[in-house]
Formats: C-alpha cells, structure tokens, sequence
C-alpha cells in the first residue's frame, strides 16, 4: 500500500477490463444485467480546483485516479451555490427557480418529486439506495423512491457494529455493505453517497472541519497561500450589504487572521482528503467484487466555497469559487480516459444523464442535458454556451442577499436585484473577477442585454413550473 506524507493512505485504482453494457433506450424491457450499476457520490463544499491533479498542494489520489480513468468537466456549475437547493436540483433536473426548493419551503411537488432519477429508476428495475446528508424535503415516501435509505445529520463520528467511527468512514463503509448485499443480485442497483465533509460542523466555531485523526499532521509542514483577493482593498470596495453579509460574519471565525487561515485551510483540505479516501474505499469494495466494470461513477459537489476570496467565507454568491465544482465521470465502457471537456456542464444535468446511462426515459420536464455524448467524445454543436444562476434563499437571522445571474463563456453578469447592485466581468481579460464594469458607462448596453437575459430565463423557468408549485409560490408569496 502507498503512504504519502505518512499519514494518508492511496487506495490504488486497478485497471480494469471493459464489459459491453445496452446503450438503445428500452427501459424495463432491457435485461438487467445488461444496465450498468450507478454509483453516485456528492461531496459537500467541494469547490473546483481543490483537486490533487490540478492543485500544488491538496491530496486527492483516489479521485484523480478516478479522473484519470475517465472524464473531467472543467467548466462544471450549479445553479444554485447553496445545499439544499441545488440537492434538489441534482435529484430533479430542474432550476430552484423551477422547482421553487430551499429552506425553510414546503416539499417539493409530486411530480417533481416523482420524477427524481432514483425513483425513476426504482420503477424501472433497479435497486436504489441513499447513505448521508439529506436535508431535504421531498413529497412522498421516501420507500417509493429508495430501497435502502439512511440519513444522516452532521457529527464528527457514527456508531458502526458497537464502536463510533469518523463519519466520513460511516458513510463509505455503509456504502460498502450495500455493495456486498448486492453482490449475485440480479438487479441492478443505484446508490447515492452523500458525504458531509467538507462542510464545517457548524456547532463548532473553533474547529469547524474535521475528519479521521489520521489527517491530523497532513498538511501540517506547509504554509498556505493567501487567496486571490484577499487584500483589504478589494474588501474595502465592497458593498455594505456584502460587508455585513453571513459571508463576513463566518469569516470573522474562519479567517480573521493568518493563523486562523492556516488552521482552517488546512483542516479544510483534510477534511476533502477524508472524503477522497472514502471514495477509494468504494471504488475499492467495487473492484475486489468485480463490480467496476459495469458501474458508471460520477462524483462531484453542491455547490462551491470561497475561501478568504474577497475576505468572505462560504457560499451563496456568484462569484466562480461560488459556483464552479468538480465532475468527474467514471464510465467502464468509455475508451477515453484521462480526458478534460471544456463543455460547461451544470448540476441539473446529473439527473438525465444517470437516466440516459441506464436507459431509462428522461421526462420531458427536465432543464439539464444528457452529459453521456460528451464523455463519449461526441461533437454537439448546439451544446449550450451561457447558463443562469441564483440564489433565492432570504433568512431572517441572517444576512444573504438573494441574487440572479447568467455567466457566458466570456461574460458574467450577477443582479443583487434586493440590493440594486450589479455586477459585470470580463472573464476572459479579468478570470478573477477583479474588475466589476457594471457602472461603467462604455458597457451600459453590455448591462442591459443581460439584464434582460436574466428575465428571459426567469420567465421561462418559471413557466415550467407545474401548477402545485406555482399555486404553493403564490400563496406563499402572498402571505409574506
């Protein structure tokens, strides 16, 4: 076995041979052994480039060996930088300005909550099941759409056969046993791992992170980097509302000064490392079952994190640390491997390409594409090349600006419409988003057409939603 930095321990990927699995549409008239098994694994908090393979410091062996046997998307979003929505949004397809979920919302619809892949997937055949951070709220009962369902609320540690264990270690190894129960089935099966780490352990303002303690001195000989924008200046430009905003708020006991930073950051990235040995812990039972070669893997986050950027801390902005996460797909039956698409991919495309994969319809109600062509290295020319985002979530104990916004291939425009502050970026001649242009009089036509954009999409998604949802908004909207 391979140690690096004596303290983390690389599950090695074994090459493997390919099966021939059905790619023709036939749903449950498709014998099962012939459909792939789906293995889905959500990290928390992970943002893009916080991945061992593209980063100089962080450790993430097992995922790069998996990216290294399939697919990476390096322009991967969600549509919604906060948990609970863009989790609904994975499972459904759908825009939160569509299916209209976060917190403190009623469930989502019946339709939409019959349409999430897993159940879609139950009724055609398969065996479903789910281990870890839930947090939502779906219509329905949860044995329609999981044969194997547990939850998981957030806690350092879990109670696995009379000892507690690191959580992140619960939760592979809860994984694991529903791998070995389905081992001879013949069905096939989809399971959902979602891992808390690396979100903060909110109760805990001290440490926030944590992880096994064999990560505890990984990391601990290096001194972090400071982060893009962190400078006083660039805070100091800021609006007040963002300055007194929750992102402010948590830095104050995450990053307030350098040694706070580098405790944090560094707990941070260890806790991510907890997550990449559990997923070769999966990756691991799969290969000694000889189940990889016909189980898809896609691994990815909910949503981004900032990291001291801009002197704030989480998420809930439109900034790329915000938005921007990995996507990795793993498919056996793919000759490319190792391969980088620059194609931008977002979180409402999980849902119809786990479907497509297993040939199982897409309902028609779906906002996300199939993302099979492009690991398959087919050319979509009308593959889209803008996509718009949000963040419609306005506690009252605390201060998160709801925002809009559509980011093209060059361009990013982001409406604090609660606030009346815009923000436009060059994100080709300014990719750290430096420079807000917004007031500028040269790009006031610039302004306008994307403020008309983001009206476009806001129409059209709320169009799509179905009759409950849009009931339900009027009603709640009404009484606020």
């Amino acid at each position: 076995m391979k140690i690096y930095l004596n303290t983390l321990f690389l599950i090695t990927l074994i090459t493997i041979g390919f099966n021939s699995y059905g790619t023709e549409r036939e749903g449950v008239k498709k014998t099962t052994n012939e459909r792939p098994n789906i293995l889905f694994i959500l990290a928390d908090d992970h943002r893009w480039d916080l991945l061992g393979k593209n980063h100089p410091i962080i450790k993430t062996p097992n995922l790069d060996a998996l990216a290294n046997q399939g697919v990476s998307f390096s322009n991967s979003f969600v549509t919604t930088p906060i948990c609970a929505s863009s989790r609904v949004s994975i499972l459904t397809g759908l825009t939160e300005r569509t299916h209209d979920f976060t917190f403190s919302r009623p469930a989502t619809g019946v339709i939409e909550s019959d349409n999430i892949y897993p159940k879609k997937l139950k009724d055609s055949g398969y065996t479903s099941g789910f281990v870890g951070k839930y947090e939502i709220k779906l219509s329905g009962d949860d044995s329609d759409r999981f044969d194997y369902f547990e939850p998981l609320l957030h806690s350092k540690t879990n109670t696995y056969k009379g000892s507690e264990i690191p959580q992140t270690h619960y939760i592979a190894q809860r994984a694991k046993d529903f791998i070995v129960n389905m081992e001879g089935s013949s069905k096939p099966w989809v399971l959902n791992v979602n891992f808390w780490n690396p979100h903060a352990l909110d109760s805990d303002k001290e440490d926030q992170y944590h992880y096994p303690s064999k990560f505890e001195n990984l990391y601990s000989d290096i001194t972090i980097p400071p982060a893009k924008l962190s400078d006083d200046e660039t805070f100091a430009a800021l609006p007040e509302f963002l300055k007194k905003s929750i992102g402010r708020v948590r830095w104050e006991y995450r990053y307030a000064n350098n040694a706070m930073y580098q405790k944090m950051i560094k707990r941070h990235y260890r806790a991510i490392s907890a997550v990449d040995e559990g997923v070769g812990q999966i990756i691991a039972q799969l290969e000694k079952l000889g189940m990889l070669q016909n189980t898809i893997v896609i691994y990815t986050g909910d949503n981004g994190y900032s990291l001291n950027e801009r002197q704030l801390a989480g998420k809930w902005f439109g900034w790329e640390e915000d938005l921007r996460v990995p996507l990795i797909i793993y498919d056996p039956h793919n000759t490319k491997q190792g391969v980088t698409i620059d194609k931008t991919a977002l979180n409402i495309d999980i849902a119809p390409t786990i479907l497509d994969y297993a040939n199982v319809a897409i309902p028609k109600m779906y906002q996300g594409n199939s993302l099979v062509g492009l690991v398959k290295g087919e050319e979509i020319p009308s593959w889209r090349d803008e996509f718009f985002f949000e963040h419609m979530y306005q506690p009252k104990r605390v201060s998160i600006p709801p925002m809009i916004g559509v980011r093209t291939g060059n361009w990013k425009f982001v409406d604090f419409y609660k606030n009346n502050y815009l923000q436009l970026y060059n994100l080709i001649e300014d990719p750290q988003e430096k420079f807000n242009l917004a007031l500028l009089p040269q790009y006031k036509s610039k302004v306008e057409y994307f403020r008309k954009r983001t009206g476009e999409y806001i129409k059209a998604y709320e169009d799509q939603r179905t009759t409950e949802v849009k009931e339900r908004t009027h009603f709640l909207n009404s009484t606020q």
